[in-house]
């Protein structure tokens, strides 16, 4: 198969390695320095030790990238997404479109805003499958929602898709759990331990289950891969940027320098406003989603998270 991936950043590199095994795979980069490094040195800027074939193309101009291509995988950060279906309208034919994006447009579901740009139904792939491990063959089993004769264009002996009717369970759990994982990279930051953080991810899940059973989704969904799985690995794991931020922001960290330092998308701090608001329009009881609103956005005391 011929693909494009619309993003370069850790995720888009990853899934470029892997699915160059057996298909062509173009990457679109937005700076030119990045495709520049994929393309002479066949690295990526955002993980080290991550090497790609030499088969693998990047380009900043998204006609490039995507003509003569049967799938287009978008992982771009989720408060870009409509502007990218946006910039890439023109050349889209007849390709599957496949999200990997994890994050909403306030209360919208990335795979309808993709909808509203594009007029296509998009496949969505998500579950515990930080790009690190991914790069290095690390086994990674996630969830798949849609065309189902594409599941296995993006199976490999270590990626494993399991596949579900749920696409918004899958969507919701891949962007609230985000949350979690900032709130306990703050918990784990202030020095509690395990008993503690056990409660927080606990509750969390809670919070993260009503709001999405409210909007369509299934409960065994948010408590499989794409909910559960997700939210353990991104709030236990140092490979988390949203863990790594809440530990930084406990630190006395501002979240300018925050953002500085990890470097790219914090997921956790642009879903925040999201899950707050969804709680609120369903009249959900959501403590530590209005703790971590309260703090992050109200400058309410860092030590208040778990009142």
């Amino acid at each position: 198969m011929n693909i494009a991936i619309i993003g370069s950043g850790s995720f888009g590199c990853a899934l470029a390695k892997i699915l160059s095994k057996k298909n062509n795979v173009k990457i679109w980069s937005y700076l030119q320095e990045e495709a520049d490094l994929i393309n002479n040195e066949h690295k990526c800027m955002f993980i080290k030790d991550l090497v790609l074939d030499n088969s693998v193309i990047a380009s900043t101009d998204y006609q490039k990238v995507i003509e003569n291509t049967q799938i287009i995988v978008i992982v771009t950060p989720s408060r870009v997404v409509r502007e990218t279906c946006k910039n890439i309208k023109d050349f889209v034919t007849d390709q599957e479109i496949v999200l990997l994006s994890k994050g909403m447009e306030d209360e919208k579901l990335l795979s309808e805003v993709i909808f509203e740009e594009l007029g296509k139904n998009t496949s969505v792939i998500s579950g515990p499958s930080h790009a690190e491990q991914l790069s290095r063959n690390i086994p990674t089993f996630v969830m798949y929602s849609g065309n189902k004769d594409l599941k296995e264009v993006f199976e490999t002996d270590n990626f494993h898709l399991t596949y579900t009717d749920d696409p918004i369970g899958m969507q919701l759990g891949a962007t609230l759990k985000n949350i979690i994982s900032l709130g306990s990279g703050i918990v784990e930051g202030l020095g509690y331990e395990s008993n503690t953080l056990s409660y927080f991810i606990t509750e969390g899940l809670r919070e993260i289950n009503e709001i999405s059973v409210k909007m369509g989704a299934k409960t065994e969904t948010i408590y499989g891969l794409a909910g559960l799985g997700d939210l353990l690995t991104t709030s236990l794991s140092m490979d988390s940027r949203n863990k790594r931020a809440g530990l930084l922001l406990a630190s006395g960290k501002s979240i300018e320098e925050v953002r500085y330092e990890i470097g790219m998308t914090i997921e956790g701090l642009d879903s925040l406003k999201s899950g707050y608001n969804l709680a609120k329009k369903y009249n959900i009881e959501a403590k530590i989603i209005d703790n971590l609103y309260n703090i992050i956005y109200k400058e309410k005391d860092i030590k208040t998270i778990l009142d």
